[in-house]
């Protein structure tokens, strides 16, 4: 077995073009990643950080640039300008390899907690019930809910279905999450236990980009913190050189109105 990514680029994404009709969302946005770094994307609404993480996702398709993981192409740009994605089996491939997790938490309101997390393993990787129950009694615990196994979404409150959520990811075994906004939907006092749990997954060493609002945490969690907006990438650099000294005014400003 290779140590295939260790120590090289494990996420590859350049020159990003993402248009919706005549508007430019995404202007020749570049990131590479290491495996288990962490990084957080700051900046305004409308600035294309959702979108950004939504074409690494799949959930977006992009109009230019390249996307590379852990060498596996899912996209890529000729010279002509014409985008060609992978075959569709090894998108899918490359997609198993991610967990996302949104700010609207996207639980089954049907099933109970346990259900909800037991749910992907069985349909997308035909696992069995009896050796999925392990995976999702450790989750559980992990994210403090496993006695909240058989409750339904209805009767948790918005952290506790968002720790449902980042839980069902992490079922899936994935090597990357994305989270976009994981707390914005929350009330302040619940956004906490929320923070908290990616707090322990970045324990974990777990590649995770973040899509955030809460600038403290991000400054806390992070490797790296880049600040988007108006589709571009102003300013990225450790949360040391973000926060305690941006060079571009935009940073500044943005950071002034937010800390």
């Amino acid at each position: 077995m290779t140590n295939k990514g260790l120590g090289m680029t494990f996420i590859s994404m350049q020159h990003i073009e993402k248009r919706f009709g005549d508007q430019e969302v995404l202007k020749d946005v570049s990131l590479e990643m290491k495996r288990g770094e962490i990084v957080s994307i700051i900046g305004p609404s409308g600035s294309g950080k959702s979108t950004f993480l939504r074409c690494l996702g799949q959930l977006e398709t992009i109009d230019g640039g390249t996307i590379t993981v852990d060498e596996d192409v899912l996209a890529s740009t000729d010279a002509q300008g014409i985008v060609t994605y992978a075959d569709k089996s090894k998108a899918h491939d490359i997609l198993l390899r991610m967990g996302m997790v949104f700010q609207s938490f996207n639980l089954f309101p049907h099933m109970t907690v346990l259900e909800n997390i037991m749910v992907a393993p069985r349909m997308v990787k035909g696992m069995k019930d009896e050796d999925i129950l392990p995976i999702a009694e450790r989750l559980l615990t992990k994210v403090g809910l496993w006695e909240k196994r058989y409750g339904y979404p209805s009767q948790l409150s918005g952290g506790q279905k968002q720790r449902v959520a980042i839980a069902r990811a992490l079922t899936m075994d994935p090597e990357i999450l994305l989270f976009d906004e994981p707390t914005s939907a929350l009330d302040p006092e619940l956004t906490g236990e929320v923070l908290k749990t990616i707090k322990g997954l970045a324990e974990d060493h777990m590649t995770m980009i973040i899509v955030t609002h809460e600038m403290n945490f991000a400054r806390d969690v992070s490797d790296r913190v880049i600040f988007m907006a108006d589709g571009i990438i102003q300013e990225e650099g450790t949360p040391e050189q973000i926060y305690g000294n941006p060079t571009s005014p935009r940073t500044r400003a943005f950071l002034e109105s937010m800390l």
